[in-house]
């Protein structure tokens, strides 16, 4: 596959790169061609990072990378067409029902990190109630403007 532009070599790694190897290549592309810190124009830095991203989300996911590699395999095989866009068929294959999808679950720091903030914002209204409810005046007291 010589002339076709695959995920591999949109991150510039070797096929056999461990998950570690593809994050330091994405973290230094996407410094490189983030639209907020590249000196490109900003569609060609947009679309350029965009292929970046969907080539590590797509490889980082086992599933994903697995899929995609026998694609390779297939695509490397028989006769290509000349217009065939590689990452267009993954594309078809993340939306079937097998995949768990591209997206990584949530880590335990994560999942603690929710838990806290869901914790501190229903202490702060219950906090916010009770204050309202000892410091309020009566329900039925007349507004002072009204008092002239």
């Amino acid at each position: 596959m010589k002339g076709k532009i695959t995920y591999y070599k949109i991150l510039g790694v070797d096929e056999n790169a461990s998950n570690h190897e593809l994050r330091k290549a994405f973290c230094k592309l996407s410094l490189e061609l983030h639209p907020d810190t590249t000196s490109l124009e900003l569609e060609d830095a947009k679309n350029k990072f965009q292929k970046v991203l969907e080539a590590y989300e797509n490889l980082n996911n086992s599933n994903l990378r697995k899929l995609y590699d026998e694609k390779l395999q297939v695509n490397s095989q028989k006769p290509s067409k000349p217009n065939l866009n590689v990452m267009n068929t993954l594309v078809m294959d993340a939306n079937n029902n097998q995949l768990e999808g591209n997206r990584r679950p949530f880590s335990n720091g994560e999942m603690f990190s929710l838990f806290l903030l869901i914790t501190i914002i229903f202490i702060s209204l219950l906090f916010a109630i009770l204050i309202a409810s000892f410091t309020g005046k009566e329900i039925e007291s007349i507004p002072t403007w009204l008092l002239r």
